[in-house]
């Protein structure tokens, strides 16, 4: 029960909104026990005043068929009126555990969206998938299960046990003698439950992400054999779960029996006492079926409560998971005040910036300029730095040192929706969403009209391909753009671009991995977005630089040269290998266009 009160005390931020209906639910179910306490007493009505040779009166009432009349009369009422406060309880507390349930979905699924590309570059896809449904419906589960059962419950067996004690004191001693033993064995076994509920949860987390990550890799996969390992994989990581799954079944197995057997000895010592107590006259038969009647009924809501303490354990470790993706900090953190200055211009300066990852230097002072309109081509060995540099004006990370400008204002003053609405990113691999093509293009701005929507469609060439398919640009597209070519998705993402319409434009290597014919077509595309943007080119081809007004040339995270296409040539780019780099100089910008130049003579 301490897991549930540090849930709530946790969690109370979002209980707080639905904490009238629960408090309904709770009143209900309360009213329930209430209601069935009354039950075992129309049975002694006929059992000592219809039944028997002589039977007693009832509130004046001689006739035993009268008695029996009400007696059953009386019954149907209680078990009717607690069926609807069971029905309305069941539905008002299910009602709000289902809102509270969607509201802390929703607010970790926000969260994981807030959380650096560091956060999620040392997560597994599966295991945070995992954690906004199933441990988000395990810790719902728990919240509704402890107001719906445990309340309700622990005030039956407190309302019994009162009632039972001013009946007579000695047989509620009697009955309850052994309550003490099942109480300390199920409190030891919640907390061995917990300890492998959490080891099951974690293993099940594990087993998600492995999942989530060999579909992802379904092609690499299939073509090169590896299904017969993915499986090995997956069956020694299911194994734990299973171990783990089966210690907490093993444990929890112990509960019912336990309850059963304590039950039954505390009936017959009942039995045993009571047929004395009947027989010398000191009860009537009919208290003695009450007390009966109460100690099945009081065992009841105790069984019930040792099989909740299964949900409570699994829900208490899915809160823990939970609770620790909600204790991350985003590294990119919105500004106290952030000011929000008009469409920018597109002027970017980076002043000194410098950028580690752990203990990794990626950037090193690097100072740019890049005035409004302009090209700024960032070229190097692979591992030089030249994403991270582009990465740090939409704020997808933050400089350890130094400061990025646009127009004049520290990116980090702004407020980060606003900053990143004045910039469009084309990346290599370009990502696509789960919809249509129109669905994909529109990523690029929620709001555009629909003649936007085909104009950038337009202009990007996807018409050219699209008016091919079934249903033009409303074809649907598998998930992560299987079913369209590096080209298509390519052309998909200058779209976007074209239809965001910002003043800041990333290219990140757009066409490094097309052929020629399909390259000719993104650079056509490419060639149809405005000229009045400032542009962050990427590049690893001579041929998609030259236009550009200024060449920076990096190299281990630092700027070795500056100047204009025709400045930096073949010698101005380090041919030794970055990190991840072969000693041959592969991924160094002309090196690479030299080779190719080499073997097709």
């Amino acid at each position: 029960m301490s897991g549930v009160v540090g849930v709530l005390r946790r969690f109370s931020g979002h209980v707080r909104p639905y904490r009238k209906l629960l408090a309904l639910g709770a009143v209900l179910a309360v009213l329930e026990v209430v209601v069935r306490l009354a039950e075992p007493w129309p049975l002694r009505f006929v059992v000592d005043h219809a039944l028997g040779s002589d039977p007693a009166p009832f509130l004046g009432i001689t006739d035993p068929m009268v008695v029996a009349t009400l007696s059953a009369v009386m019954l149907l009422v209680v078990v009717a009126l607690a069926a609807v406060l069971d029905y309305w309880s069941t539905r008002v507390l299910a009602s709000a555990g289902l809102r509270l349930a969607a509201d802390l979905r929703g607010t970790v699924f926000t969260h994981l969206h807030r959380l650096s590309l560091a956060f999620h570059g040392r997560s597994r896809v599966g295991d945070l998938a995992s954690r906004v449904t199933s441990d988000v419906d395990r810790t719902q589960d728990m919240l509704v299960q402890s107001l719906a059962v445990i309340g309700p419950n622990v005030m039956l067996v407190v309302g019994m046990f009162a009632v039972m004690v001013v009946m007579d004191p000695v047989f509620a001693l009697v009955a309850l003698v052994l309550a003490p033993v099942l109480a300390w064995t199920v409190h030891r076994s919640t907390v061995r439950l917990k300890k492998t509920s959490r080891a099951a949860r974690a293993a099940d987390g594990v087993v998600a992400a492995a999942t989530a990550e060999s579909l992802a890799a379904m092609p690499l996969v299939q073509s090169l054999g590896l299904e017969r390992s993915q499986r090995r994989t997956f069956d020694d990581l299911a194994g734990q779960s299973l171990r783990a799954g089966l210690e907490s079944a093993r444990i929890q197995a112990r509960f019912s029996p336990l309850v059963d057997l304590t039950a039954a000895g505390s009936a017959a010592m009942v039995l045993w006492v009571g047929t004395s107590r009947v027989r010398s006259g000191e009860i009537t038969l009919g208290m003695l079926l009450v007390f009966v009647s109460y100690l099945g009924s009081l065992y009841k809501p105790l069984k019930a409560l040792s099989r909740l303490s299964t949900s409570l354990a699994k829900g208490a470790a899915a809160a823990e998971r939970i609770e620790d993706v909600l204790a991350q900090h985003p590294d990119v953190a919105e500004p106290a005040r952030p000011i929000r200055p008009r469409r920018a211009r597109g002027h970017l300066e980076f002043a000194g910036v410098s950028l580690r990852y752990g203990s990794t230097q990626v950037l090193d002072d690097v100072s740019l300029e890049v005035e409004p309109g302009q090209t700024l081509a960032l070229v190097g060995p692979t591992g030089a730095g030249k994403t991270s540099l582009a990465s740090l004006v939409p704020r997808l990370v933050d400089p350890t040192a130094g400061a990025v400008y646009l127009d004049f204002v520290d990116v980090r003053s702004r407020a980060l929706a606003d900053l990143r609405s004045q910039v469009a990113v084309v990346l290599q691999d370009c990502l696509v969403m789960r919809g249509t093509l129109w669905d994909n293009i529109r990523l690029g701005d929620v709001t555009a009209p629909d003649s936007a929507v085909r104009r950038a469609a337009r202009l990007a060439l996807v018409d050219e391909f699209a008016g091919r398919l079934p249903d033009g640009l409303q074809t649907w597209v598998g998930e992560r753009g299987t079913t369209l070519s590096g080209g298509q998705r390519q052309r998909l993402a200058i779209a976007r671009a074209i239809l965001r319409d910002a003043p800041v434009l990333v290219l990140d290597e757009p066409t490094s991995a097309l052929d020629v014919h399909t390259e000719e077509l993104v650079m056509e595309a490419l060639s149809n977005l405005p000229d009045d943007r400032t542009t962050l080119l990427i590049a690893h081809r001579l041929s998609t630089i030259r236009g550009a007004d200024t060449v920076a040339v990096l190299d281990r995270g630092r700027l070795v040269r500056v100047g204009s296409p025709s400045e930096v040539d073949a010698t101005s780019v380090p041919r030794h290998a970055a990190p991840g780099v072969g000693p041959d100089g592969t991924g160094t910008v002309l090196d690479l266009d030299r080779r190719r130049a080499a073997g097709s003579r």
